[in-house]
């Protein structure tokens, strides 16, 4: 198959003037690849959280009694273990005190809103949930909407591979044609789409080890991205220069 033949050049220094002979659908599903091992971290720590609240159905009679009025929290202050995570009952802290919540708090009824772990933002006013407005109201969500909570974790996770798909895209559109520039500015013959097109490959293979590695050890290291410029550097010498015109 060609788009694995493009790995090989891309591995072996060879043959690189012919990348401006990618199809441009390689292009795609390159960045494609890179949006989802860039994710990969994020994704693997959210699924790892759901895993968790799908054993809620099984504390469910452990949920203290609680009432949730005029968006604040009024019960009593409980914790309850879900593997090595915890649910957080409290009337004592708030929104802007998360910093107070400890790292094995996975999920949090604060006084004035709810509180996600490994969620943007992490911090949601209870109007978010507002079919949930006490304990008898929580233990029923559990009991009937555990079952359709991948679906939504799935759509969740589609919605953000696509947002760093097109902020890739752009961010390598503009670095491809600033690259373009350079060279054309050191006399050399380029086009903006083949540094597009090699670029694909060097980041997704780049990112592959990356992803993984974060995903054990939730750190993405981005410094390793910086041996992108050996191959970088490499086509750039391998561009022929351009012909001076004679007046």
């Amino acid at each position: 198959m060609k788009y694995f033949e493009f790995i090989k050049r891309l591995a072996t220094f060879k043959k690189y003037p012919l990348f401006r002979t990618v199809p441009f659908r390689y292009l795609l599903l390159n960045i494609l690849l890179l949006s989802i091992l860039i994710s990969l971290p994020f994704i693997t720590s959210l699924l790892a959280t759901v895993n968790t609240f799908s054993s809620l159905s099984e504390i469910g009679d452990e949920i203290p009694e609680f009432q949730i009025a005029n968006g604040e929290y009024q019960g009593e202050e409980k914790r309850l273990n879900l593997n090595d995570q915890q649910l957080l009952f409290t009337p004592d802290i708030s929104q802007d005190d998360t910093a107070e919540l400890g790292d094995d708090i996975l999920f949090a009824f604060l006084s004035d809103g709810i509180y996600i772990k490994d969620i943007q933002n992490g911090t949601f006013s209870y109007s978010f949930i507002g079919d949930i407005n006490d304990n008898e109201s929580l233990e029923q969500f559990v009991s009937s909407q555990m079952s359709s909570l991948y679906f939504y974790i799935f759509i969740y996770i589609t919605i953000y591979v696509v947002v760093i798909y097109f902020f890739i895209f752009t961010l390598m559109l503009m670095l491809s044609l600033l690259l373009s520039f350079i060279a054309n500015l050191a006399g050399r013959k380029t086009d903006y789409m083949n540094w597009f097109k090699i670029g694909s490959y060097i980041m997704m293979l780049l990112a592959l080890p990356i992803g993984i590695i974060a995903a054990y050890t939730e750190t993405f290291y981005w410094v390793i991205l910086v041996t992108a410029l050996i191959p970088y550097i490499y086509y750039f010498k391998k561009l022929p220069k351009q012909k001076k015109t004679h007046s």
